[in-house]
């Protein structure tokens, strides 16, 4: 297994005391931090300049969910795709994006969003802040993104 060097160094200086021979290798490293589901729906359209009924066409809605952290400077910058294994079909708007911090102190976050590349992506940008509105590093959050998969052409 590639690893750094002096990895066993510092997981000893973390842990206080000297690893027995060959615990890298057995400690676990991989850890769920994302779950998803597809499902189908509709999506609603309305004309923004003509008063006229809504349209509602077929969708496919992909939901995923996960566990991020911010940096020191209290900001968290992700793509979707980083936390799940994406079969290649372009992300559309309506894209929704919520994020809960994990503290017992006062905290609040801000969310942003970009649609990538024509769609090849989710941008994700988190920034985190305590109650007096100065950056608050490292805060631990939940997100949720649900957004539109392009569905296939029909016939």
């Amino acid at each position: 297994m590639p690893r750094h060097p002096d990895i066993e160094k510092h997981l000893e200086a973390i842990l206080g005391y000297k690893l027995p021979a060959n615990a890298v290798e057995r400690i676990n490293f991989v850890q769920a931090v994302a779950s998803r589901t597809i499902s189908f729906g509709w999506t609603t359209w309305k004309n923004l300049m003509v008063p006229r009924p809504n349209q509602c066409p077929d969708a496919k809605l992909l939901d995923v969910s996960g566990l991020a952290t911010t940096g020191t400077d209290g900001k968290s910058r992700f793509r979707l795709t980083d936390f799940m294994c994406h079969t290649g079909e372009p992300f559309r708007e309506p894209i929704n994006v919520v994020a809960t911090p994990l503290s017992s102190a006062p905290c609040f976050l801000t969310v942003l969003y970009t649609l990538m590349n024509n769609g090849a992506d989710v941008e994700i940008q988190v920034s985190t802040w305590d109650a007096g509105g100065t950056p608050a590093p490292t805060v631990a959050f939940d997100w949720r993104c649900r957004v539109e998969l392009e569905l296939p052409p029909k016939g």
